[in-house]
């Protein structure tokens, strides 16, 4: 998959649906402060994202807390129900500041049915794409999977306007990224990061942001 062309179909996709909804629904602009928890009714509402990072946690009836999506801009919260399990219970994380639009579930049955038809297969895709992602990442050692995460996020550098220059991923949402996905703690993310600092891979500008100098050899070094 073509992780970037599909991502600019999803937005002109979500794009629609949130204009239809503005133009025919009660929605209302949030702003949320991060980080924490992200507590929208999701039983009644979507939530198109704007701005921000969110991640979401599976929590099975046994109480294992595992990494299961993630959420920037132009992506829909609570679209679709979780259909992926059963008597399970998910929370959300912002990493960040959140801005988005809350969107009443009640829309879609008045949402033109090929329209309708096109917004789920489209963010099915999207939210098997990152299980299919996290999923190879059980088979990988730590910096395969860090590199495997950073090759993720760095596609995203062509997509997202509210990031100020192609390379300006901020620091501190990488971090909090890798150890959440690949599930490992932010001292060891540290100590691979700085060994790639040192090779000269990666490095950081003056405002904290991480720069990704070369991405061939996290391409080539990420064991998938």
């Amino acid at each position: 998959m073509n992780f970037i062309q599909f991502h600019k179909e999803l937005s002109r996709i979500n794009s629609k649906f949130s204009d239809y909804a503005i133009d025919h629904a009660s929605t209302q602009e949030l702003f949320i402060e991060g980080p924490g928890l992200f507590q929208v009714d999701l039983e009644k509402y979507a939530f198109l994202m704007y701005e921000g990072s969110v991640l979401k946690y599976h929590i099975s009836p046994f109480g294992k807390m595992l990494y299961d999506n993630f959420y920037t801009s132009k992506c829909i919260i609570g679209l679709l129900p979780n259909i992926f399990y059963f008597d399970d219970y998910f929370e959300y994380t912002t990493l960040t500041n959140v801005r988005g639009l809350k969107i009443p579930l009640s829309i879609l049955d008045s949402y033109p049915e090929n329209f309708k038809n096109e917004l789920f297969f489209k963010n099915i895709q999207r939210e098997l794409f990152w299980k299919d992602s996290a999923a190879r990442l059980l088979g990988l050692n730590l910096k395969e999977k860090i590199y495997y995460i950073l090759s993720i996020i760095h596609s995203f550098r062509e997509i997202h306007p509210t990031w100020n220059n192609t390379f300006s991923i901020p620091k501190y949402i990488t971090h909090e990224i890798l150890a959440n996905v690949a599930n490992v703690s932010r001292t060891r993310v540290s100590y691979v990061m700085s060994e790639l600092q040192k090779e000269n891979i990666i490095t950081y500008s003056k405002e904290g942001k991480i720069v990704i100098l070369d991405i061939d050899f996290l391409h080539d070094s990420c064991g998938y």
